[in-house]
């Protein structure tokens, strides 16, 4: 009887704990594990997934599986993506728009095929109404057909990243919609040794000269149409197809038509190429000439549709074979520009592509061409670069500018990096030789290393390299590109961000200007394009030493086409030594190098008509050259004292 009474109490004192009929006492660490606050007729609550909770490790139901997307699918999304950030009004910041363009663009080249991205860019290019980026094309003859960049784009966009920098540094080189990206830190030890003690200053002169023609940028157009619209709005004029659209002519009733000697608007024709080379004949005894140089661009302007790999093998093989034929006996040392390339100015590392390049057609043509022609040795695989000793026993090491130069795409993955190709680690072990061999080198180049058209990291390399070097090993740089006869001063750097014993990083835009080592002779070009007259130079050099004593420079007045017959003709336009130093203050035995130069950027910023001079003569004194007053002029100085991309920035 007692135990069934105790049960049937325990029963109701449970029922009522279950029920919370009774509020059981609890204290706050007390690990009974269900709820002792009353809930009424509430279920029982529980403590520690105890009772019925479900466990942890449950897995629930997934919602149903995406869609199976087609390729067309995926690409029509990627357009309205891209379509959506630059026209929906969501993103204002242009920089933003840009980046996240080209973001969506990267994600989509990892999936999709080359054909495919080509197809995107061409629907893009459509729907934003981007054909004043297609070089007087369409958008389809732009990415694919004759023009075909398409498959290049999608090859870089599948290697850019947003980590390294690569969609800001396209951003900013090629639309200028964002801020230039952040220098990276160079740590020269990881380059060259410390400048040593006993090549802080040049040799003295020896007195004795020989003499270098120098000239650039040849740009002879096979297509050129005597009698066409010389005076176009299409593109490159004197072509077939040139036309006025405000004037509405054609090349079958030209405004200007086209002499067979050259306008300001169109590349080289035959005549004028060729009569350069009378025209040294008859003012220079070709004896006295020791070699030459010719600082890159033999390929025609043609637009993206109508040039082609043929076009540039053809141009490039019938160029060399007449500089031999004009030039004889003396040798030619040549570097590649940025036409001499087709696509134009697209030049790979060859880690790009698994060890494979699409450019070494181009390296063995020109290898072949240099060779064949008993110019040089060989170029060693380094993208059509190399180092040939003259014999008179100058080392001349010459360079592919590609790899800085702004318009080339694949300079825009990886960006950080500022020698993917190699390019300047083969510059470096060529000086580093020719130190220890006592000798002197000449660098030549197309694209200058300072200017607009120069990426900021390779060519504060490039300037770190010269610095080093100069001015006891390296004795003269060369370069052309810009159709203008210039000069690009490379002075010491005034401080380091870093300086311990294992690392010595530079302040790439703090120079000392005190302290100038190296001038870069930027040649005249041939070409007249861009409304500059034809020219070309040749330098009176120290035959020991290699430092350039004077320079001289005689042009073609393109305003007289018309009126020429039965040939060009060439003046003589001026003389470096008489004109930069008029009052002879500069010593007569002394060569004109970074100091002379730095000494009359000194005097061009107190007196305008120097650098209004050196401007009218940079254009050989074209009758279009543009008018340069107050802050042009403070920044045409600026550019002649800027020898890399970061400080040439500063001068805009």
């Amino acid at each position: 009887m007692f135990l069934r009474s105790h049960l049937f109490l325990q029963g109701i004192l449970v029922s009522q704990i279950a029920g919370h009929g009774l509020q059981r006492r609890a204290n706050p660490l007390d690990k009974y594990l269900q709820n002792t606050v009353p809930n009424g007729n509430g279920p029982i609550l529980y403590y520690n997934g105890s009772g019925p909770v479900p466990s942890i490790n449950i897995m629930s139901p997934e919602p149903a599986p995406l869609p199976g997307l087609t390729a067309g699918q995926i690409s029509a999304s990627i357009v309205q993506e891209v379509v959506a950030i630059s026209t929906g009004g969501l993103i204002n910041d242009s920089c933003t728009i840009c980046q996240a363009s080209l973001d969506v663009l990267h994600v989509a080249s990892l999936t999709l095929s080359q054909d495919a991205m080509t197809a995107i860019m061409i629907e893009i290019c459509i729907a934003l109404d981007l054909t004043s980026l297609t070089d007087h094309g369409s958008c389809e003859s732009f990415f694919s057909g004759t023009g075909g960049l398409g498959p290049y784009f999608a090859q870089v966009l599948q290697k850019m990243s947003l980590a390294t920098g690569d969609m800001q540094a396209f951003c900013f080189y090629e639309f200028s919609t964002c801020k230039a990206p952040p220098l990276v830190d160079i740590n020269e030890n990881d380059w060259f040794p410390p400048k040593p003690a006993n090549r802080m200053s040049a040799p003295q002169p020896s007195g004795k000269t020989v003499n270098v023609l120098h000239f650039s940028d040849w740009h002879m157009d096979p297509r050129y149409d005597v009698g066409g619209e010389a005076n176009c709005t299409t593109g490159l004029c004197c072509r077939f197809d040139s036309a006025n659209s405000h004037l509405n002519t054609t090349s079958l009733n030209p405004s200007l038509p086209a002499s067979r000697f050259g306008d300001f608007g169109c590349d080289s024709p035959a005549d004028l190429a060729l009569s350069a080379f009378s025209s040294m004949r008859q003012n220079v005894n070709f004896s006295s000439i020791t070699f030459s140089l010719l600082t890159g661009d033999i390929v025609s302007h043609d637009k993206t549709n109508q040039a082609s790999e043929a076009l540039s093998e053809y141009e490039e093989t019938t160029a060399y074979e007449t500089f031999r034929a004009q030039l004889g006996s003396t040798p030619l040392y040549a570097t590649l520009g940025n036409h001499d390339s087709w696509p134009s100015g697209f030049n790979t590392p060859n880690s790009f592509q698994n060890g494979t390049n699409a450019f070494s057609w181009n390296y063995e043509l020109l290898s072949s061409l240099w060779q064949a022609e008993g110019w040089i040795n060989g170029t060693e695989h380094h993208y059509g670069a190399y180092a040939h000793t003259t014999k008179e026993g100058l080392r001349v090491v010459s360079i592919n500018t590609d790899f800085w130069y702004t318009p080339n795409i694949f300079n825009y993955y990886n960006y950080t990096n500022p020698d993917k190709s190699g390019i300047l680690r083969f510059l470096v072990s060529e000086l580093l030789a020719a130190e220890a061999a006592n000798q002197r080198v000449w660098i030549i180049g197309h694209v200058p290393s300072g200017g607009g058209s120069a990426i900021a990291n390779p060519s504060i390399l490039f300037h770190s390299i010269v610095a080093r070097f100069s001015p006891s090993t390296i004795t003269g740089v060369f370069f052309g590109h810009t159709h203008q006869d210039n000069k690009q001063l490379f002075y010491d750097f005034a401080s380091t961000n870093s300086s311990a014993s294992s690392s010595v990083v530079r302040n790439y835009t703090d120079l000392n200007y005190d302290t100038p080592l190296m001038v870069a002779w930027v040649g005249p070009s041939i070409v007249p394009l861009t409304n500059y007259n034809a020219g070309w130079s040749v330098y009176s050099v120290d035959a020991v030493t290699f430092e350039v004593m004077n320079a001289q420079v005689y042009f073609a007045n393109i305003s007289n086409t018309l009126s020429w017959s039965p040939e060009p003709v060439w003046e003589f336009e001026y003389d470096a030594r008489s004109t930069y130093d008029p009052l002879c203050q500069w010593p007569a035995s002394a060569p004109l190098n970074a100091t002379f130069w730095s000494r009359v950027t000194d005097t061009m910023m107190k007196n305008d008509s120097l650098i209004e001079e050196y401007l009218f003569l940079a254009t050989k004194k074209s009758v279009l050259t543009p008018a340069c007053v107050g802050t042009c002029l403070e920044r045409s100085i600026c550019s002649i004292r800027s020898s890399n991309g970061a400080v040439s920035d500063t001068c805009a």
